[in-house]
């Protein structure tokens, strides 16, 4: 059984509006593996970046199949590491989420970073 997100995902930052996500967009999914920077850390821009050396471990992610299916979400240049960060495109607090690479390509935002309204 799918779970998919019944309210709105908005950005996680005070006075930031941005809406992440409309309901019934993303599902619930467990990625015990996966590690994101810590939350808050600014990225230097340009074509490559460096992986950011501090990481915490996350587990529970929304996950959609595309880019587009977001309202509002910016994606980083690849990092070393091969990873993209998702941050919100309004306000670029991140990493909310990551574009994982490879053969099956996943956009998760972090269920523990993000912020819900009705």
């Amino acid at each position: 059984m799918e779970t998919t997100n019944t309210l709105t995902v908005k950005c996680p930052r005070l006075g930031c509006p941005s809406t992440l996500l409309r309901p019934h967009a993303a599902q619930l999914v467990s990625r015990p593996l996966i590690m994101l920077p810590e939350f808050g850390q600014t990225f230097e821009r340009g074509p490559s970046m460096e992986a950011p050396e501090t990481k915490n471990k996350e587990e529970w992610f929304w996950r959609v199949a595309q880019v587009m299916d977001f309202e509002n979400i910016g994606v980083s240049h690849t990092a070393t590491d091969g990873s993209k960060y998702l941050s919100c495109a309004d306000c670029d607090i991140a990493p909310l989420g990551i574009q994982t690479s490879g053969d099956s390509v996943e956009l998760l935002i972090a269920n523990s970073r993000i912020n819900y309204s009705k």
